[in-house]
């Protein structure tokens, strides 16, 4: 049972330990201080997570300087300089208006970034409550949410998205919306398993043997250990956010001009790719680095929660 030393005398105040990971040798009850410090030194020792986390950092940390280090207005157009291909003056070349694409890659990931994190915002907190209340309200609320979200999962990808578009029109906040909720299910199906697992352990069965009241047990018991395989989810869909948000922009669905983003650089650029490769190529490669870095950090981290590995 994961519970605090005590005994029998000390029964009615009996506290139970969040954040439960189970290991081969039994249930380890740990504080939440000595699980960040032991997920932090696994981290700092995963070449992967390094890395991922190496790049997530230049690319924030160029976004946020980014009015300081853009050497040129990302809006200003420039008729002299059409389609021009990285040189001296235009380090990513031009457009075909003649705006400075470094200036403009660097002002889309102000841009993409939290778009992304919006995104996985709206995912987790539609998402998570949902597979909570499926996992623990019993059979039959449980078979009713996950119908709904089985009802979901059986559509193409893009389709849900599309349509709330077409409903509130196309702008960020329509797309950020509408991404949001196209991918709650995915987290509404890994919180319902992992709430089940949960309300199958030993110190559950306890909580409710002291009386303690379903909002406190979800609260206190089986949320907390949850989360680690949520966290990590969320840390790789923050990727996949970017690459769909990208997407909907490179269709015109997302931002709108003259406001760039990676996917809008895309779309605008594409026409132009075989005369310069440039403007096609930049935010390609942003684009990549970033969900790389992602993907290296989802990956160290899932490594970093799980103490089996």
């Amino acid at each position: 049972m994961n519970v605090l030393p005590g005994t029998a005398a000390d029964a009615p105040s009996l506290e139970l330990v969040p954040n439960v990971w189970d290991t081969p040798a039994g249930d380890l009850a740990v504080s939440s201080g000595s699980w960040g410090r032991q997920v932090a030194g696994r981290l700092v020792t995963n070449p992967r997570a390094v890395a991922g986390l190496t790049v997530l950092l230049a690319v924030t940390v160029l976004a946020a300087a980014a009015p300081l280090i853009a050497r040129y207005n990302p809006d200003a157009i420039n008729p002299l300089a059409l389609n021009q291909l990285p040189s001296g003056g235009h380090w990513f070349g031009t457009d075909y208006l003649g705006r400075d694409l470094w200036s403009r890659v660097l002002f889309g990931a102000r841009v993409s970034l939290p778009i992304g994190l919006g995104v996985v915002a709206i995912e987790f907190v539609i998402g998570v409550p949902l597979g909570l209340v499926a996992g623990y309200a019993g059979k039959l609320i449980d078979e009713l949410l996950m119908r709904l979200v089985d009802v979901k999962l059986a559509l193409p990808g893009l389709l849900l998205p599309l349509g709330v578009i077409a409903v509130l029109g196309p702008s960020m906040k329509s797309m950020v919306l509408a991404l949001g909720i196209a991918g709650a299910p995915g987290y509404a199906r890994m919180a319902r398993g992992t709430t089940l697992k949960v309300c199958r352990q030993e110190y559950m069965e306890a909580a409710r043997a002291i009386g303690r009241s379903n909002r406190y047990v979800v609260l206190r018991h089986v949320l907390p250990n949850i989360l680690d395989p949520l966290i990590v989810q969320a840390t790789t869909g923050l990727g996949v956010a970017i690459i769909a948000a990208s997407a909907l922009s490179y269709l015109g669905l997302g931002v709108q001009p003259p406001t760039a983003d990676w996917g809008s650089l895309l779309n605008s650029g594409y026409e132009n790719m075989f005369e310069a490769w440039s403007e096609v190529a930049f935010p390609g490669l942003a684009v990549c680095l970033t969900v790389l870095g992602i993907n290296l950090f989802g990956d160290g981290l899932a490594d970093a929660m799980n103490p089996r590995l």
